[in-house]
């Protein structure tokens, strides 16, 4: 009877340790990106786009620049860099929602297209 109990509460705490040992590693190896707008190591992800299955625009704040990126399961490909203070104020305002003008209307400017 004791063996029996002895085994079940073996059994118990190898798996309750395995769930943490999981857990921990998924934490570890596998982090969440960064939530949009907080800032993590000096970068922030100011907003993004699905583009069709696997693919999507972010625009990243990284110091006083602004990237917009490409990116896919495999890869991450930068697409515009806006440095001017102007411009990065106003794409700001249109991811918040706060700008009338439509996101493609302020990157085609900034590009002086």
């Amino acid at each position: 009877m004791t063996l029996d109990v002895l085994k079940t509460f073996a059994a118990l705490t190898f798996v309750l340790g395995l769930i943490f040992v999981i857990a921990w590693a998924f934490r570890k190896y596998f982090p969440g990106g960064a939530p949009l707008g907080q800032d993590r190591e000096g970068w922030r992800v100011l907003g993004g786009r699905a583009l069709g299955p696997g693919r999507q625009i972010m625009v990243l704040e990284i110091g006083s620049k602004l990237l917009v990126v490409g990116m896919t399961k495999d890869s991450m490909t930068s697409l515009m860099e806006v440095a001017d203070e102007a411009d990065r104020k106003i794409i700001s305002e249109a991811l918040s929602g706060k700008s009338g003008t439509s996101f493609a209307d302020i990157l085609k400017r900034t590009r002086g297209q």
